[in-house]
């Protein structure tokens, strides 16, 4: 059962004070705060980096080494450069943590790239509690050539880093997503059903519109985040690939920039059924219906 933020920091200001009042460790002592740390806490536990009290500074350090938040880095080279010498001696444990670590995690890829099985299994738990971000690309790399149980392995490894960095986090669904390997005819195929269906199908039937079904919304929303997903799953692949499919990916991004925003501007309503009628949610005409089955006489979507 995940801690909330607020639980978390009660306990934590909790042990704030109690090291102001001279209980020595009892911030970085306590495995409560280990165990149910986030890095979505960061931002709150590292104020305290800045406290008045050094015994404050010195054991919230302590802290960020035990749960191996690489967030405070740069702060505490800085603090190790300047502050009282018992932050220093704090700093200097946090810092040879994270160095040892660092030169843990090519022999951690060594193994996720050329073993199985329980070495495998061990290997990528340990590349989740001590991963960084510049490894996400490496790490998702293996993520799309494998495959059951080693595939879960290595995703819940890709979470835990993902999860420790503010701005992987904004983009988390795509980094889940699944590689994609290069093969040019298949993309091309993907690109120019993609360009069809925004510049032709929705600048026709749903462009022009000011109000649409909600059903019409959420089909071209959901069409536009699966070509999210392609196209970033494909950029690493451009170079493999020629002149008409890098340029065909530009229109395409331009285009889902263009309808994304206009798709934003339209007021939504509910699925219409009018004197008898349904009207497709996809371009706003007619359905028909033939043994249950409602089918759009435009463009043959069916319902």
């Amino acid at each position: 059962m995940s801690v909330s933020r607020i639980e978390y920091l009660e306990r934590f200001l909790d042990c704030v004070d109690f090291v102001s009042s001279g209980r020595r460790n009892a911030i970085s002592g306590d495995r409560w705060l280990v165990n149910n740390y986030d890095p979505s806490f960061y931002g709150a536990v590292s104020k305290h980096l800045k406290s008045s009290d050094e015994r404050v500074r010195a054991d919230v350090v302590r802290l960020l080494a035990a749960v191996r938040e690489r967030s405070a880095l740069d702060t505490v080279r800085e603090m190790r450069a300047s502050d009282k010498d018992a932050v220093k001696t704090a700093c200097l444990g946090y810092l040879d943590s994270v160095n040892e670590e660092d030169t843990m995690i090519p022999d951690l890829f060594d193994v996720l790239e050329h073993k199985n099985g329980q070495e495998f299994k061990r290997a990528a738990m340990t590349m989740g509690s001590i991963g960084r971000s510049a490894d996400v690309p490496r790490i998702r790399k293996i993520y799309g050539q494998v495959t059951g149980d080693m595939r879960e392995d290595i995703k819940a490894a890709l979470i835990s880093v993902i999860d420790r960095d503010a701005e992987l986090r904004k983009k988390k669904d795509l980094l889940l997503s699944v590689p994609v390997f290069p093969d040019e005819r298949k993309f091309l195929s993907f690109l120019d059903g993609s360009i069809t269906y925004l510049d032709i199908r929705y600048r026709d039937n749903i462009a022009g519109k000011g109000t649409i079904s909600k059903g019409a919304y959420e089909n071209v929303y959901g069409a536009i985040m699966r070509m999210r997903e392609r196209m970033f799953n494909e950029f690493d692949n451009l170079g493999y690939y020629g002149p008409v499919c890098k340029k065909m990916y530009g229109d395409l991004i331009s285009l889902m920039e263009w309808a994304s925003d206009d798709l934003s501007g339209k007021a939504v309503e509910s699925d219409r059924i009018t004197d008898g009628r349904r009207l497709c949610p996809r371009c706003g005409n007619e359905m028909r219906s033939n043994s249950n089955v409602w089918t759009c006489v435009d463009c043959g979507i069916k319902k």
